[in-house]
């Protein structure tokens, strides 16, 4: 008790500096309102210098209760000081395997997953079962999805990306509290399952559902969190089931049928195949046999019928940035809307063969004069008719598949030429009048218009080249220039692709702008039945038939009777047969065709004999609604449910490579509108039908490629020396190889196995690795060597922790907060922590002066020099500048922590720039470790305050901070976070099982550690502002050059103009800096008093001197 004793002997002298206990009863917010309207007094006194008739002031008397309350605080200190540990020596380093914590975690997260499950039930068809710690059904829903992979049978890095874009997104919402649906499946179908087949000779289920459990493997592995109770597969009949009955849907409303289309055809594997697979001599790239063009009967889904809503409603998607500008762009132009003209070209056959008229589609119907030849797509009717008979048409024909799109081949056809259909005017110019050669021509697209194009090579850059290509001695016409007389002409031997006027080529509509003449031109055409107004659309219906196994059967029945007859909904789903026999033989071609108990069966409609269609549907139908599935994943009746659907469409956040930002992205817009149309998804009119609120393209991932210096062969590894990674040579010459970043491949020898690099450093480095390199959008060029920043890194935070907890968890057996006058049971908040140290400070100084704030911390940490009283400590000297200090320190610290807390909270929740994230809590983690290392000089007094006398005033603090940082890791390091989360959180000891919980005012039960992703993710508490910093840097220059930079305390705000001016001379005058260089203290050099004018400029943070 004597020693009790003298602590309090010393606290009395504290005095009138101690304000009243605030109630015990009072939550956080009403602290901090109580104290609000104290602050911005306290924080004054506390930053300027008292008058010296107050540091002499005596301190009024307390009431006793007053000295009884605080006996028990200062027993709690000296237990606190006497007993505490220290911290780890600075230089310590705590055993960390990365990759262990990933195998540990891991099977603890399954546990867990297996634990709730079995508490929760089975999940039912609408109701949605997250975590264990699933949110009440109050909590928002949000729907955050990746693109589902392809069973290929390993992860690439591209993979790697998406995914943990994609689960960091989905745990950042779940610590704010989310109902978040994350779930993950299989694009099962394919033609890569069927061709592993033909060369294994096993059923393509067997190998799928191989590759399907080792991806499993390597997604878990990745330290994802995924609904796995919800996940499928496209090629489990209880799936396409369904993808048979939307497709019945579709037919039921006409927007499912069947039509002639010309195919690429391998008469060897008598199978139809894609323009990518014919090679450049037009042969099969699988079989070698030559492909041919055939006429076969296709399934197509009527996407033109949404052809407008398709268009319009990019507008929509494009608000708020919701979708990317370039996503946008590339579909727009894929939906192809032209607004133009038709015209006529009459055909001359000198052969007497009839043909009709050839009619083009143009947006430049005013560039009609300037028509000099007529190209055709391989698909034209005319075209088709004369290769019965032209074999050499017949043999370019053959060659057109293997042709690059923009190639200028072009085949004339004989005996048949084309009319312009102005020809026959008598003003029209003789140029006008020839007649005009009609090639076949690979640019022509057959589903653009009508096959057939106008060649104008003045004015068209694709025509330009072709003319040139196949007509390169013949001059080019030009009818349109830039100026009105025709005086300003194109740069030579280039087309002009701009408006202008017509020149006197174009006849009586010489001098004409483009716009007035296009009307003129087609209201004669008009006139004359030759030409019309009219739009046009890229965009063709979707085909969807596929000559192949492994597929969804089309559920069509074909009957000699009754033709095409869809197959009852309660036969769904048509399965595929078994045919293992076709596989054992590697044999080519659709088994499908001879499964003869599988394609006969009879007519549902009149009983007859009939046979089931034999096609198989495009992947891309699978993908095109899969997302719609997974709220509902386990229905039987119905793809979804209604409920399901207007609970969980659309999805907020869609995740994918950029290279699906066409086809997938449209045949999934197409399917959704359509669905919106139905019972299916009552309020999808709500949403336009649109099936994606905002969609992230990710760039690409390229790998570090090294190839020869002298010839540009890609090198393998093994022809690579990397003993010095920053100087790589060649091994057989010597040299230094090209080192360049290429999208990654075999034949390049640059692919990285994401498995290998995950077991080598750890998931969670991965991960961070991943995000860190690049920004979400843009190519990611992976170069292993960097990993190490994030390793070290990881490893800095873990010794941070290990280093400190051990201190910090005595703080919580100890607590102090009745020194700040909070209540008993009140845990630590540094809000009101800071708002009541302000005031505390203010008052101390005050009344007695600054030598009281060292005495006062010696008070907080219960180590007082023996035998000194606090008026003996008062006449050592002033010490304030160390409170200030200290009290700086703190404000740096909490400040920055607030503004990485509104920088995450940003980047993870609206610009999804995840690479900032690291880089700003890279950033927070070396302010943490600083504060725990800082030192204070003064004079021959050297503390360093963290290991020898841990401040407590900052302690809580630096731990608080710590936490923050470690929440805001958790969803991109979580096995990582997971540890260190119960390295501060330890199971109870034996003194809390006898003595009470660490934390006062809790119960054993909150003492229970618990997963990191139950806890909120931290948010501002609005301190930022109040804790800006009281000195910041002026750069002071003279006459336009910079002198010196020097630390000036923070201007006060309601200075300006000629105040402030004289405010910051004042300032600037007092500094050592500025009196050795600036106030002409040796003969010749600066003295700023005589300057002639002062600017300043940035608030305060530069001043410039014109002398």
């Amino acid at each position: 008790m004597l020693a009790i004793g003298k602590h309090v002997h010393s606290a009395k002298c504290l005095g009138s500096a101690l304000v009243r206990p605030l109630p015990s009863n009072l939550n956080s917010h009403q602290l901090y309102e109580h104290q609000h309207q104290h602050y911005r007094s306290a924080r004054r006194g506390f930053q300027t210098t008292p008058p010296r008739h107050q540091h002499q002031h005596n301190p009024q008397r307390l009431p006793l209760r007053f000295w009884l309350q605080l006996v028990p605080e200062i027993a709690r200190l000296i237990l606190r000081s006497h007993f505490r540990p220290k911290p780890k020596p600075a230089n310590y380093s705590a055993p960390l395997s990365l990759p262990s914590l990933d195998t540990k975690w891991q099977q603890k997260w399954e546990e867990l997953r297996l634990t709730s499950r079995q508490r929760v039930g089975h999940v039912e068809h609408v109701e949605h079962v997250d975590d264990p710690q699933a949110q009440t059904s109050s909590a928002k829903k949000i729907y955050i999805l990746p693109m589902f992979p392809y069973p290929s049978g390993d992860l690439h890095l591209g993979h790697l990306r998406v995914y943990t874009i994609s689960d960091v997104l989905a745990r950042f919402r779940r610590m704010q509290g989310h109902d978040v649906l994350h779930p993950i499946g299989w694009d099962a179908f394919g033609l890569p399952a069927e061709n592993a087949a033909i060369e294994r000779g096993i059923d393509p289920a067997t190998w799928t559902k191989a590759n399907i459990k080792r991806m499993k493997g390597q997604v878990q592995a990745m330290n994802g969190h995924w609904d796995w109770d919800r996940e499928f597969a496209t090629c489990d009949p209880a799936f396409y089931k369904h993808t048979q009955r939307l497709f019945l849907l579709l037919h039921e409303r006409g927007l499912a049928y069947q039509a002639e289309s010309l195919v690429n055809y391998d008469p060897v594997d008598k199978t139809v195949l894609a323009n990518e697979q014919v090679d450049a001599n037009g042969n099969s790239w699988r079989s070698g046999a030559k492909v041919e063009q055939r006429l076969l009967k296709q399934w197509f889904l009527k996407i033109s019928e949404f052809r407008q809503e398709l268009l319009d409603d990019l507008k929509h998607l494009a608000k708020d940035d919701a979708w990317p500008e370039r996503v946008l762009l590339m579909q727009k132009n894929w939906i192809g809307k032209s607004q133009g003209a038709r015209i006529k070209f009459p055909v001359i056959a000198y052969n007497q063969q009839a043909h009709s008229d050839i009619e083009v589609f143009t947006t430049r119907p005013d560039t009609v004069f300037g028509v000099q030849y007529i190209a055709l797509a391989s698909t034209h009717p005319i075209v088709q008719a004369l290769a019965n008979s032209d074999v050499e048409l017949q043999a370019f024909l053959d060659t057109m598949p293997a042709l690059p799109a923009d190639s200028k081949v072009g085949y004339m056809l004989p005996h048949v030429r084309a009319t312009n259909p102005l020809a026959y005017e008598q003003n029209t110019p003789d140029a006008t009048k020839t007649s005009l050669p009609i090639y076949v021509a690979p640019y022509v697209l057959g589903d653009y218009g009508d096959g057939a194009v106008m060649g104008v090579p003045g004015h068209d850059v694709r025509d330009h080249a072709f003319w040139k290509h196949n007509r390169y001695d013949e001059p080019v016409r030009m009818v349109i220039s830039p100026s009105p007389d025709g005086s300003t002409i194109a740069k030579e031997n280039q087309p002009f692709v701009h408006h202008g006027h017509l020149t006197h080529h174009s006849g009586p509509y010489a001098g004409q702008t483009t716009a007035k003449a296009t009307r003129k031109i087609l209201a004669f055409l008009e006139s004359k039945g030759l030409g019309s107004r009219a739009e046009t659309w890229r965009l063709r219906d979707w085909l969807v038939s596929r000559q192949r196994y492994w597929g969804t059967p089309i559920p069509i029945i074909h009957c000699n009777n009754c033709g095409a007859v869809p197959v009852p909904v309660e036969q769904l789903p048509v399965e595929l047969p078994v045919v293992d026999s076709h596989w054992a033989k590697s044999k080519a071609g659709n088994p499908l065709e001879e499964a003869h108990e599988w394609v006969n069966v009879p007519c549902p409609k009149c009983g007859g004999a009939a046979k089931r269609d034999t096609d198989t549907m495009d992947t891309f139908v699978d993908s095109s609604w899969y997302f719609m599935r997974f709220p509902d994943s386990e229905n039987p009746i119905m793809p979804f449910s209604p409920a399901a659907a207007d609970t969980s469409l659309p999805i907020d956040i869609y995740i994918g490579g950029v290279e699906h930002a066409i086809l997938h992205l449209l045949y999934a817009r197409f399917i959704s509108k359509f669905i919106a149309t139905t019972d299916l998804w009552p309020t999808g009119s709500m949403s336009l039908g649109e099936p994606f609120k905002k969609v992230l393209a990710q760039g690409m991932v390229h790998g570090k490629t090294y190839s020869d210096p002298d010839t540009g062969r890609f090198l393998k590894p093994g022809e690579v020396d990397l003993k010095e990674p920053l100087r790589p040579i060649v091994i057989s010459s010597g040299k230094v190889p090209k080192i360049t970043f290429e999208k990654m491949s075999k034949s390049k020898y640059n692919g990285v196995d994401p498995g290998t690099c995950m077991k080598k450093y750890g998931a969670d480095a991965t991960r961070a690795h991943i995000l860190f390199q690049a920004p979400v959008s843009e190519v990611l060029e992976w170069d292993e060597e960097k990993i190490s920043g994030v390793l070290r890194w990881l490893r800095r935070v873990h010794d941070h922790i290990d280093r400190w907890n051990a201190v910090w968890l005595n703080a919580e057996k100890y607590p102090i907060p009745n020194l700040l006058f909070l209540p008993q049971n009140f845990k630590f908040n540094p809000k009101l922590y800071l708002l009541r140290s302000f005031e505390m400070y203010g008052q101390i100084m005050q009344v007695t002066g600054p030598d009281a704030s060292k005495s006062f911390r010696h008070i907080h940490s219960g180590k007082l020099p023996p035998g000194d009283t606090f008026q003996q400590e008062v006449a050592r000297g002033s010490l304030q500048e160390i409170a200030k200090i200290v009290m700086a320190e703190d404000k740096k610290l909490w400040r920055e922590v607030q503004k990485t807390i509104v920088a995450v909270n940003e980047s993870y929740s609206s610009t999804y720039s995840l690479n900032t994230v690291v880089s700003d809590l890279m950033s927070l983690t070396n302010t943490i470790i600083d504060n725990s290392n800082m030192t204070i000089k003064r004079g021959s007094l050297q503390q360093t305050l963290r290991d020898q006398c841990v401040p407590l005033l900052s302690l809580e603090l630096n731990h608080e901070a710590t936490i923050a940082l470690v929440k805001m890791m958790a969803p991109i390091a979580p096995a990582f976070a997971e540890e260190c989360w119960s390295i501060l959180n330890p199971p109870p000891t034996m003194w809390d099982k006898l003595f009470g919980p660490r934390v006062p005012g809790g119960s054993q039960s909150e003492q229970k550690p618990q997963s990191i992703f139950d806890q909120p993710f931290p948010e501002s508490d609005n301190t930022y502002e109040m804790l800006a910093p009281e000195k910041q840097l002026c750069s002071v220059q003279v006459d336009g050059r910079l002198r010196c930079v020097v630390e000036l305390p923070v201007p006060p705000q309601e200075l300006n103009g000629g105040e402030l001016e004289k405010w910051m001379v004042e300032e600037l005058l007092q500094t050592e800096e500025v009196k050795a260089k600036l106030m002409g203290s040796r003969k010749g050099s600066i003295d700023i008093r005589k300057a002639k004018r002062v600017i300043v400029a940035r608030a305060g943070k530069t001043v410039s001197f014109v002398m």
